[in-house]
C-alpha cells in the first residue's frame, strides 16, 4: 500500500473544485492507495503541511489548475517525492506541457496509476531566487513561465479576477493594463552578457505557454535543460494590441521587436533610467515577488507521475 498525500482546491476550474477534487480521492481510495489529505484552506498552510508530511509519503496528488500545480512544485522539487497532477482548472498550462489529461479525472487518475507504477518522466523546472521572494516558499520553483513585463501586469490583474476563466480572462487584464502601461526599464544578466532595455515583455519560459494556452515560447521544451528568455522592445500602446493576440498561436515572434534567447542563467533587475518600475514577477500566475530576480534553470528537478516529456 502507497502512502499519497493529496491536495485539493475546491475553488479551482470556475468552483467545480470540490467535486473533482473528491472525485480523484474517491479514485485514489479505491485503487487501495493510503491517502492524507493535506488540504487546509489556503496555499501556505496546504504547502507547510505537506512539507511536514514530505517523509512519510510515497507521491503527493494535485487536483486543480496551475495554481494547486505550482504548489505541488514547490513541495516535489529537487527531491525523490514524485508530483502526480490532476488537471482541473481554467488553463492548465503546466498540465498542457507534460501532455496529461485535463478535466477528465477517470483518465488522469489512470495516468496516476500508471505512474505509481513507474511510468514517470524527470523534468526541468525554472528556479527563482531573490530578496524579495514571497513566502513561504524560498527559492520558487515554476514549472511552465515567468513573467517580469506587461505579461505580468496582466496575471496580477487576471489573477485578482473569477470571470471570465482561461484564455478570456487574460484579454480582459490586457484590455484593462494596456492604457496603463508605459515601456518598463530593465536591466538583464543572461549567462554572463548584461544589457539594459526598455521592455514591454520579460518572461523566462520553461514550456511553451501561459496564461491558459497562449504561446509564448513555441520552441520551449520542459525536459532541455535549458530556459528562454523573452522580450519585446518597449512598444506603442496601439502596437501592443496588434503584438498581444498574436500570443495565440506564437505569431508574435515575427516581431522583430520580439526575440527569444536559450538560456541557463538570468537576472532580472529594474533600470530606472531606461523606463517605468517593473512590476512584481508571476510564475505560473502566481505572485513570486519584485525584481531584481535570478532565474536559473533546475535540471531534472521534479518527477511526474504519468507525465510526458513533449
Amino acid at each position: 500500500m502507497r502512502t499519497v498525500g493529496i491536495i485539493t482546491n475546491p475553488t479551482s476550474g470556475s468552483g467545480r473544485g470540490a467535486r473533482r477534487g473528491a472525485e480523484a480521492k474517491a479514485a485514489l481510495a479505491a485503487g487501495g492507495h493510503h491517502l492524507v489529505d493535506l488540504s487546509r484552506g489556503s496555499w501556505a498552510a496546504s504547502y507547510e503541511a505537506a512539507v511536514a508530511h514530505r517523509p512519510s509519503l510515497d507521491a503527493l496528488v494535485v487536483v486543480g489548475g496551475d495554481g494547486m500545480a505550482h504548489l505541488g512544485i514547490q513541495v516535489c522539487a529537487e527531491t525523490d517525492l514524485p508530483l502526480g497532477i490532476v488537471a482541473a482548472g481554467s488553463g492548465d498550462d503546466i498540465a498542457s506541457s507534460l501532455d496529461l489529461p485535463r478535466h477528465d479525472i477517470p483518465a488522469a487518475i489512470a495516468r496516476l496509476e500508471a505512474g505509481l507504477r513507474g511510468e514517470t518522466v524527470r523534468i526541468d523546472l525554472g528556479k527563482v531566487t531573490g530578496g524579495a521572494i514571497e513566502e513561504p516558499a524560498s527559492p520558487r520553483y515554476f514549472g511552465a513561465v515567468l513573467s517580469a513585463g506587461l505579461d505580468a501586469a496582466v496575471a496580477s490583474y487576471a489573477r485578482a479576477i473569477t470571470f471570465p476563466r482561461g484564455p478570456l480572462k487574460y484579454k480582459v487584464a490586457t484590455m484593462r493594463e494596456v492604457p496603463r502601461f508605459h515601456p518598463y526599464g530593465v536591466r538583464l544578466t543572461a549567462d554572463g552578457r548584461e544589457w539594459t532595455m526598455p521592455c514591454t515583455l520579460v518572461a523566462v519560459a520553461n514550456g511553451p505557454v501561459f496564461g491558459g494556452g497562449l504561446v509564448v515560447s513555441p520552441g520551449s521544451r520542459i525536459a532541455d535543460g535549458r530556459l528562454e528568455l523573452v522580450t519585446a522592445d518597449g512598444m506603442s500602446r496601439r502596437d501592443i494590441l496588434g503584438l498581444f493576440p498574436r500570443l495565440k498561436d506564437g505569431g508574435h515572434l515575427a516581431d522583430p521587436r520580439v526575440r527569444v534567447i536559450q538560456v541557463e542563467r538570468v537576472t532580472i533587475a529594474p533600470e530606472g533610467a531606461e523606463g517605468a518600475p517593473l512590476p512584481p514577477a508571476f510564475a505560473d500566475g502566481e505572485l513570486v515577488g519584485a525584481a531584481p530576480l535570478t532565474v536559473a534553470v533546475a535540471p531534472g528537478a521534479l518527477t511526474v507521475l504519468g507525465g510526458r516529456a513533449q
